[in-house]
């Protein structure tokens, strides 16, 4: 969401992905935000199309998040207990996930049906 600042009768004067000081955050389709940018050439379409690109890589992101973590704590460079608790949660709760999935893939490959 944008922030914004006004001028004295409304009017946005300034628009930043970025904290501005004394602005008001908005959202990104917010009318005045949509005419600010067309009046000033540039396509709010193109801001809608970044945030789903955004939103369509999370889940990619997250993961190379959650594989960056754990290079880290295999590295001992971090330590789980370093982590916020709701990270450690979270990453033993994946980790646990994870080798229920492995232990599910071991188990089929281990047994030989007739």
């Amino acid at each position: 969401m944008p922030y914004i600042q006004r001028d004295e009768n409304g009017k946005i004067v300034k628009a930043s992905a970025r904290v501005l000081v004394g602005g008001e955050l908005v959202p990104h389709g917010h009318p005045d935000v949509v005419a600010f940018l067309k009046t000033r050439g540039q396509d709010p379409q193109a801001v809608e199309l970044a945030l789903a690109e955004l939103r369509r890589t999370d889940g990619e992101m997250a993961r190379a998040v959650e594989d960056v973590i754990m290079v880290l704590l295999k590295k001992n460079i971090v330590k789980m207990t370093d982590l916020p608790k709701p990270v450690q949660e979270r990453m033993s709760f994946r980790v646990k996930q994870r080798v229920l999935i492995q232990d599910i893939y071991d188990q089929a490959t281990a047994r030989i049906v007739p």
